[in-house]
């Protein structure tokens, strides 16, 4: 995890998966620490040092950028939206676009819809023309453009919508799911 965990903060990360976990990261810090140590995650992290090194060299881009926002919920409490993309490189005509990097095991099934959410809702809080969701699979490197951006209230509803999981996939790599009660069994 790249983020230190607060209450009344929300990661980008955090409106596209489900929102126990969100609850169990907060609760039990300690059980997010041990998926770093997976080859999986490591080989994703390398990955994305090393392509944000070539496009920060290459495209003059900034990486990791990070950025927060204040939104209002619907019961009136106000919580803070952050989020950390990968890049954002600024064209000659003062456009700023996004490029977010995402490691794969196979190219199949992508762009993935939770990758597509997560570049529309950086498009709205950085307030992107577009971005580029870059895929790294075993067979091939693409690039997909997505120029839609998240609207303020489907981020609140993001954040207030507690249906567990999000997606019925989120489960199987879960390392909370040994103690959840919304686990659905696959």
């Amino acid at each position: 995890m790249k983020h230190r965990r607060e209450a009344n903060v929300y990661w980008v990360s955090d409106l596209v998966k489900c929102p126990i976990k969100r609850e169990f990261e907060i609760k039990y810090p300690e059980i997010a620490l041990s998926s770093i140590y997976s080859p999986y995650y490591i080989l994703g992290d390398l990955i994305h040092k090393g392509l944000e090194s070539v496009i920060s060299e290459k495209l003059n881009a900034r990486v990791e950028v990070e950025k927060s926002i204040n939104v209002q919920l619907s019961n009136g409490m106000e919580v803070i939206v952050k989020g950390r993309i990968d890049s954002i490189i600024t064209t000659e005509r003062g456009e700023n676009i996004g490029i977010e990097i995402k490691s794969a095991r196979a190219d199949i099934g992508i762009p993935q819809q939770h990758h597509i959410d997560q570049v529309r809702i950086y498009n709205w809080l950085f307030d992107l023309t577009k971005s580029i969701l870059i895929y790294i699979t075993f067979n091939r490197v693409t690039e997909y453009e997505v120029v839609e951006k998240a609207s303020t209230e489907e981020v609140i509803y993001r954040i207030e919508d507690k249906k567990a999981p999000r997606y019925s996939w989120e489960c199987g790599y879960c390392s909370y799911a040994i103690l959840c009660p919304y686990k659905i069994a696959k």
